[in-house]
Parts: C-alpha cells; sequence; structure tokens
C-alpha cells in the first residue's frame, strides 16, 4: 500500500527526481540515485545524469527523466551494449566497469543497476549508489518493478502534461477562430430602415462554416426611408477550423465585389465569388449559398440559390417557398451561371432563410427534421421575426433533446415595413 500511495502522488511533484527517489526510499531509506541513459546515442555510448542523494535534490521534470541532456556528457563503454538486453538488476563493480564510474560516481567502488523497459526498449537504467539498507540482501525483483512503475508515472505525468498543453493550445486557437468568425456578423443592434432583423448564429464545437451577413445597400446610409438591403448566407461544406477558414475567405472575396453602376444583382455576386473561390489546386470544398436583395421602390426581392435549401416567405397564415431551382453550390464548376429569381413581397412579408442543420437534425429514431416541420413551425410562429427564429431553434432542440446540434446553425428573419 505504501508503494501504491508514492506512485499516485507524482502530480504533487514538482521535481521529478525527488519523486523517484521519494519511492525508492520506501524500500531502501535515504540513498543516492542517478540515470544513465543511451538516448539517441550511438552504440556504445551513454550519459550519466540525473545524480541525486538526501542532501541534494536537483530539480527534473518529468521530461528530465526520460529525456537526453544537452549538458551533460557523453561517455563511451562496451558494457553499454550488454544493458540494453538487460531484464533484471545487477551490481556492478568499479573494477570490472572503470568507464561508467566517471565524474559523479568517481568516489563510488559499486552500484546495483536496475533496467527501465519503456516504449518496449531498454534504453536508461536507474543506478543505486549508497542506500541505507544493505541492497544486497534486498528482494531485486520487486525493487525493480517499483522503479519501472516509478518511471512509467513519470512518463504518464509528461504525457499528461503534454496533453494538456495541445489541449490549452488547441483551445485557445479554437477561441481566437470562433472570435475572428463572429466579426464577420452583423452587429447585433443593426439598423436598418424599412426592416425588422433577427437571427441567430451557433458554430458546432467552437467554430464552423456558416456564414450570414446583411447590409444596406442604399447610397445614402443616413437616409430615413426604407433602404435597399443586401442578405447572404452560406454553409461551407464540413465545420470546424477549416471550415471556418473558408467561410472567412469567402467573406474576403465577398467584400471585394463591387458591381458596375446598379447592375449587381444576387446570382452576378455569386458568380464573382464562385470564380474568385477557385485557386490553383483542388480546395476539396464548396459552398452553399442564397444571395438576396431587396428594392422597396418596386417591392421586389431578388434572389438566386446555390444548391442552398430554399427559403420561404411568410405571408399571414401562409408560406411561400422560394424558388429553389437546380443551381449548383459554389466551388463545382468555375465557370457557371446561376439562375435569377423574382418575387413582389407584401407589407409584413417575413423572409425566413436558414442553413440545412435545420433540415437534418436528427431525433432518438434517427429521424430527420425535415421541411415537413420546418414549415409548421414557421406557420405555428407569431408574425414576428423573432418569434420566428426563437420557435425554430426551440423546436430543433425539443426534436434533438439537446442543445447541441450536428452542426453550424444559423437562421434569419427579415419582416418588411413600408
Amino acid at each position: 500500500m505504501t508503494h501504491l500511495t508514492k506512485l499516485s502522488q507524482i502530480d504533487s511533484f514538482s521535481n521529478s527526481l525527488a519523486f523517484l527517489q521519494s519511492v525508492l526510499s520506501t524500500e531502501l531509506g535515504d540513498c543516492t540515485i542517478a540515470v544513465v541513459n543511451n538516448l539517441d546515442l550511438d552504440g556504445n555510448h551513454f550519459q550519466i545524469s540525473n545524480y541525486c542523494h538526501p542532501n541534494s535534490q536537483p530539480i527534473y521534470k518529468e521530461a528530465g527523466i526520460l529525456k537526453r541532456s544537452n549538458d551533460q556528457r557523453i561517455f563511451s563503454g562496451e558494457f553499454i551494449v550488454q544493458w540494453r538486453n538487460m531484464s533484471s538488476p545487477i551490481h556492478v563493480y568499479k573494477k570490472h566497469c572503470a568507464e561508467l564510474f566517471q565524474d559523479d560516481l568517481q568516489d563510488y567502488n559499486s552500484v546495483l543497476v536496475l533496467p527501465i523497459l519503456l516504449d518496449a526498449k531498454v534504453e536508461r537504467w536507474v543506478l543505486i549508489l549508497d542506500a541505507h539498507n544493505d541492497s544486497h540482501s534486498l528482494d531485486l525483483s520487486k525493487l525493480n518493478l517499483l522503479v519501472n512503475f516509478a518511471v512509467s508515472s513519470l512518463a504518464r505525468a509528461e504525457e499528461k502534461k503534454k496533453l494538456q498543453e495541445i489541449t490549452n493550445w488547441r483551445e485557445q486557437e479554437l477561441s481566437e477562430i470562433s472570435r475572428l468568425q463572429h466579426l464577420l456578423l452583423p452587429e447585433e443592434n443593426l439598423s436598418i430602415p424599412g426592416i425588422e432583423l433577427a437571427f441567430k448564429f451557433k458554430v458546432y464545437k467552437e467554430a464552423g462554416g456558416d456564414y450570414f451577413d446583411v447590409m444596406s445597400l442604399s447610397k445614402d446610409k443616413l437616409a430615413p426611408g426604407p433602404h435597399k438591403f443586401g442578405v447572404m448566407i452560406a454553409d461551407v461544406t464540413g465545420h470546424g477550423p477549416s471550415a471556418a477558414v473558408e467561410a472567412a475567405m469567402f467573406d474576403a472575396i465577398l467584400r471585394t465585389y463591387k458591381p458596375e453602376g446598379n447592375t449587381g444583382q444576387p446570382a452576378q455576386v455569386i458568380e464573382y465569388v464562385n470564380t474568385h473561390f477557385f485557386t490553383r489546386k483542388n480546395r476539396g470544398k464548396f459552398v452553399t449559398a442564397i444571395a438576396m436583395s431587396y428594392d422597396p421602390e418596386i417591392k421586389t426581392l431578388c434572389y438566386a440559390c446555390a444548391g442552398h435549401p430554399y427559403g420561404y416567405i411568410k405571408r399571414g397564415d401562409t408560406l411561400i417557398r422560394l424558388d429553389q431551382g437546380k443551381d449548383i453550390p459554389i466551388g463545382v464548376l468555375k465557370e457557371y451561371q446561376w439562375s435569377k429569381h423574382e418575387i413582389m413581397l407584401e407589407h409584413h412579408d417575413i423572409i425566413f432563410v436558414y442553413t440545412d442543420v435545420v433540415l437534418e437534425t436528427r431525433n432518438a429514431k434517427q429521424e430527420e427534421f425535415g421541411f415537413d416541420r420546418l414549415e409548421k413551425t414557421l406557420l405555428d410562429a407569431e408574425a414576428c421575426p423573432h418569434c420566428l427564429v426563437d420557435d425554430v431553434e426551440n423546436a430543433l432542440t425539443d426534436f434533438n433533446e439537446s442543445d447541441e446540434l450536428c452542426d453550424d446553425l444559423t437562421l434569419c428573419a427579415i419582416q418588411i415595413f413600408q
């Protein structure tokens, strides 16, 4: 029990060498130890490191025990080749192995050598140089097992530390990507004259491939009357950091689009993004999207759909499906022209668009939420954009029986007032 207690206490030691000596002291009392290693060294070369006696315990982290030191001298001796095949402890005497007794070992005449099996190889040996108890009378197999468990505990502690460092780094990077992705979103308090806007944006696992933007397209952004506005909702295949990077690149391309005069139409915007989305190499990604623009003067919504699930117009107690057409996603063919669609809107009409997680969310029976449930939710909701996005999100989480969906979620509802 004493041994198990010692071996479980590695996390409470800031010094791995002190931990190793503490474990050995349960059998040996006060003892002086050192470590010999042949790590990444040719043939008969070795290094003496980690010398430690009860009154002097140099600070060594886990890696200090497990790795070769660049600060220690390298020696050579034919005995090290035989040691690599050791499976049991041995006593070694200075008169038989003078090459070993150098530097911190030069004042000793004998040493007990305990081979360490780690990663299916023997490349490290713990040396017991001076012990309160007579090492000749000890159960050496038990002592060797104890030392190997101790070094294995150090190895696990080092792996745990590295894993935690990687996890922390990953979380920081994902958090930064998520922060940058949220910078691409419209402001929460965005106000465009003539409309009421509501949207929700939730990424799957920190960062994702959904993209959404809405903006005034009127030349005079301070004009009080209803503004012409544009909407873009897009979904990069996959999710996670790579999809988030693609979404950011999508945004960067979109920002460079400058229509000639007032000729810029949603289909032309998609064609521009598609042309510049291609690079010299296959990206392995494509993007579904809906681009829209609304002109209050002629009360017309123009839109183009690039393989994205069709949107809706909620008009009182009825739903109007926006024609999806058969156009392909962005990133499939460089030379492609998208279809143009138009629909007249009425006062209080609500435009609703979303990403495909709405349709693909499954319940415990592996049934998809699908169009029928979505349309029922939209029909049952109050004629308010905020109610629409809230009701759809709630319907999804109730159906999924979890607040965490299987992909990124973007919902947008825009009510027209004029």
